[in-house]
């Protein structure tokens, strides 16, 4: 008895050791994740590139002109739904605003608003009921228009974070939403994938480190049920929020910080995309091989900063997938559950596709050429089979 009870504490010793160890690992990894954050934007970043814009922009002739009528439909609808909910602000308080819709010229709504602890009061909205409105959707969307934070302290004021994700989740929602009414009403051939937003918190009490908390994600919304909560690998980009627009540089380190994770989980991922949100202000990111490139910004209080953000979420609804830094010749099967992957025979100049078994090297940096290892077997002429295991195994080298 008294034999197994010493075995049984020091079993449990050795636990405790393994979780102190393996607790201790995760926090090494989370510094060194961010010193490599840290080096990328600070050696790897150009800020306000104009064109970077452009490489979010659909290529095929048709998506583009079809990105670009949408997208000018959408502002208007969102350009109308902000006039709404400041007339009836308005109407509750007696005051008058005038709103040229049609010309996109709706006053900077920041000016025009009384802030509690930086952040607008929320607006007394009341849309038709015709027209099916989320009050909560468009609520926190109108609050985020009207934030302020360039009279706060940093250090000193309440975070206000929580409302911005909530803000750009709105915003992403609304254009998502818009987009697919369009289309749903308009006579086009053109593929087109809906954006949506999820958000994970992070959980200290299991040990887990803020590598694992996402501000704002954007993902692909397939309208299927799943219980599965979402993480980094189905994340199509990062988003960092902020209060302050001072915290800028904080934002860009934070966005580095979580885009390493899309890398490492996601094996066809080439490049990626990212957005900061610091106050009204948002920039878009490309994350290259060896440089960050930021855009310029889009002020969500101004009816031409809305405008320049939503053709940019347009341009990410349609336009192709590699354009979002996927690798075309890299795919998932959700059917099967499995990754497919095309390599081109030189030698008898075809295509031949092979079933992946295992991953034994992944890319685990923000930069470089992402080197990925695949242990795989042809794929068997069956589309509903998987490899054909009398096939040899063949290691994939994808850089």
């Amino acid at each position: 008895m008294s034999t197994e009870n010493v075995q049984s504490s020091g079993s449990s010793t050795c636990l405790g050791a393994r979780s102190t160890n393996k607790y201790a690992s995760i926090g090494k990894l989370r510094h060194s994740c961010i010193a490599e954050a840290e080096q990328a934007v600070n050696d790897g970043l150009i800020q306000d590139v104009t064109s970077v814009l452009d490489a979010a922009k659909p290529v095929g002739e048709k998506r583009r002109l079809c990105a670009i009528r949408f997208a000018a439909e959408v502002c208007e609808r969102l350009e109308a739904t902000i006039c709404r909910a400041q007339q009836s602000d308005d109407a509750g308080t007696g005051a008058k605003r005038s709103c040229e819709v049609n010309s996109l010229s709706v006053e900077p709504a920041q000016k025009k608003a009384k802030t509690v602890g930086g952040m607008a009061p929320a607006t007394s909205l009341s849309f038709q009921a015709s027209e099916q409105t989320d009050l909560t959707l468009y609520s926190h969307l109108i609050q985020w228009i009207l934030f302020q934070s360039s009279s706060e302290d940093p250090s000193t004021s309440a975070s206000h974070e929580p409302e911005i994700q909530l803000g750009v989740s709105a915003l992403v929602g609304f254009v998502g939403q818009a987009l697919a009414e369009i289309a749903a009403d308009t006579v086009h051939d053109i593929s087109m994938r809906k954006l949506s937003t999820f958000q994970k918190a992070e959980s200290i009490a299991t040990g887990n480190d803020s590598y694992q908390q996402i501000d704002v994600a954007l993902t692909m919304d397939t309208g299927s049920c799943t219980d599965t909560v979402p993480d980094h690998k189905d994340a199509v980009m990062m988003v960092a929020v902020k209060q302050f627009a001072q915290e800028q540089h904080r934002a860009y380190r934070y966005l580095a910080y979580c885009t390493r994770k899309l890398f490492t989980t996601q094996p066809n991922r080439r490049f990626a995309w990212g957005l900061t949100a610091c106050g009204t202000t948002v920039r878009a990111c490309l994350f290259a091989h060896d440089k960050v490139l930021s855009s310029e910004a889009m002020d969500v209080s101004t009816s031409d900063g809305r405008r320049v953000f939503v053709e940019l979420l347009t341009n990410w609804t349609m336009c192709e997938s590699w354009r979002l830094g996927y690798d075309p010749t890299i795919r998932y099967n959700a059917d099967l559950k499995h990754w497919e992957i095309d390599v081109y025979d030189s030698e008898k100049q075809l295509t031949r596709s092979y079933i992946c078994e295992n991953i034994c090297c992944n890319a685990y940096s923000i930069f470089g050429r992402h080197t990925r290892c695949f242990v795989a077997r042809e794929k068997t002429a069956d589309p509903a089979s998987a490899a054909d295991q009398d096939s040899p195994k063949v290691l994939i080298k994808d850089s």
